[in-house]
């Protein structure tokens, strides 16, 4: 197991903090979820990261923080501390944005959109890594951050297969991962190309 660094470490501190703070279902907690209407984006534009750290309940949130356990410390050991935390917002803000585009009907929570980032980020930099699922089952870091692309299209775009899980904010923090990783090997590379000349 990797080190546990130090952002990770005050991630995992905030969100577990905030579910008692701002417990499930209270007028406070409702004050800080993300409403994917437009109008109340505009209205409570805070939402669009204060819904990073609210979760629907013990086991949203156990899942979430143990994707951040696992895949955060190697990812931010590589990305430093900066890079490691514009990652996790930037995929985050996509989670929102994702959903004010594609799925307005419900207000979103959770720090998924974010964790989804991380876990391409980690799937991106060792790709053959083994990935123990349940303890026991192994999967490579790039087939399971391709198996959660999949399962997060198709409970998407068939709503009645996903509950009321918000699909649309994984993808957005997928794609937003995505894009900030391209640019940040992008603008390593361009200094990199800076310095030879």
């Amino acid at each position: 197991m990797f080190p546990m660094t130090t952002w990770v470490r005050r991630l995992l501190i905030a969100n577990i903090v905030l579910v008692f703070v701002v417990p499930p279902n209270t007028d406070l907690y409702r004050l800080f979820w993300f409403d994917p209407s437009a109008l109340a984006v505009l209205r409570r534009p805070w939402t669009l990261v204060t819904y990073m750290f609210l979760h629907a309940g013990m086991m949203h949130l156990l899942f979430n923080m143990i994707g951040l356990f696992f895949f955060g410390p190697r990812l931010e050991s590589r990305l430093g501390s900066r890079g490691f935390l514009l990652l996790y917002f930037v995929s985050g803000l996509g989670g929102a944005v994702f959903s004010l585009l594609f799925a307005r009907e419900a207000a979103v929570v959770g720090a998924s959109g974010a964790v989804f980032g991380v876990l391409l980020g980690f799937a991106m930099f060792w790709p053959r890594e083994r990935i123990y699922i349940w303890g026991v089952l192994p999967v490579q870091a790039w087939l399971l951050a391709t198996l959660l692309v999949l399962g997060s299209l198709y409970a998407g775009m068939n709503p009645s297969a996903g509950s009321n899980t918000a699909h649309f904010a994984h993808l957005g923090g997928l794609a937003f991962g995505f894009s900030f990783l391209k640019w940040w090997d992008w603008r390593k590379g361009s200094a990199k190309r800076a310095f030879q000349k």
